[in-house]
């Protein structure tokens, strides 16, 4: 299954934070690939093994509490070692309410360079609120996936004028905004797109949906706002 994180591997264009659902070995492996990246990229020197990097953090948890909450955002709060940015992957097989919501603030206002993984066993474990500051990658949920593709990809094949009709039903959903400009990335990030497209051409629109992408994880962020910039801003394609 194609995956927006898959795409941010191949592309080195990641979001802050990251919400894995489903199965915690498939997680695990895509987390760990992109930690990989993230920090070989950011100190210029290869990181195969992580457990011995200073930036990265990775444990699991059986129940994530107040305090463990508290030590996260201590610890994403101190300054990286290498100076660049940190990773941090955490395993987490069920939340307690507190500390769900004193994580709302770690990922509303991440710190620059700071890059989370939360792994968990089902989005319904997670409160909405957690959710929608977050990329979400739903192991179980290729059907959704699949099904929303080709309007992606009418999307930027389209005017301007059909593509505001086609926006239309989740001008209000910011949910299903977030959604579709994972669609977007994960069209745009396939190596055999059949566009004709040179690096430089899909970098500058990867870039824009992802300054949309931050726009939309933000409290102001408007769901109409953002479609109706991309579905004027975009070239056909």
């Amino acid at each position: 299954m194609e995956s927006i994180l898959k795409t941010h591997i191949e592309t080195g264009n990641f979001h802050h934070g990251y919400l894995l659902a489903g199965d915690f070995e498939i997680s695990r492996k895509a987390a760990l690939e992109a930690a990989r990246v993230i920090l070989t990229s950011t100190s210029g020197v290869d990181v195969s093994r992580l457990e011995t990097n200073p930036d990265f953090f990775h444990q699991a948890f059986e129940l994530f509490g107040i305090q463990d909450s508290r030590e996260l955002r201590q610890r994403a709060s101190a300054t990286s070692f290498g100076g660049a940015g940190k990773v941090f992957i955490i395993e987490i097989f069920s939340f307690s309410a507190e500390s769900a919501n004193a994580l709302l603030k770690l990922f509303e206002e991440p710190s620059k360079g700071t890059h989370f993984f939360i792994i968990v066993p089902s989005l319904d474990d997670v409160i909405p609120t957690l959710r929608s500051r977050l990329a979400v990658v739903d192991n179980q949920d290729s059907e959704r996936l699949a099904l929303g593709t080709e309007e992606a990809r009418k999307f930027l094949e389209d005017l301007p004028g059909k593509r505001m009709e086609s926006i239309k039903k989740i001008l209000k959903d910011k949910q299903a905004a977030i959604n579709f400009l994972d669609e977007l990335e994960i069209l745009l990030g396939n190596p055999v797109s059949t566009w004709k497209l040179d690096f430089q051409a899909k970098r500058r629109i990867l870039e824009e949906i992802q300054k949309c992408r931050d726009f939309l994880f933000s409290r102001a962020g408007s769901p109409k706002m953002v479609l109706e910039h991309l579905a004027l801003s975009l070239p056909q394609l």
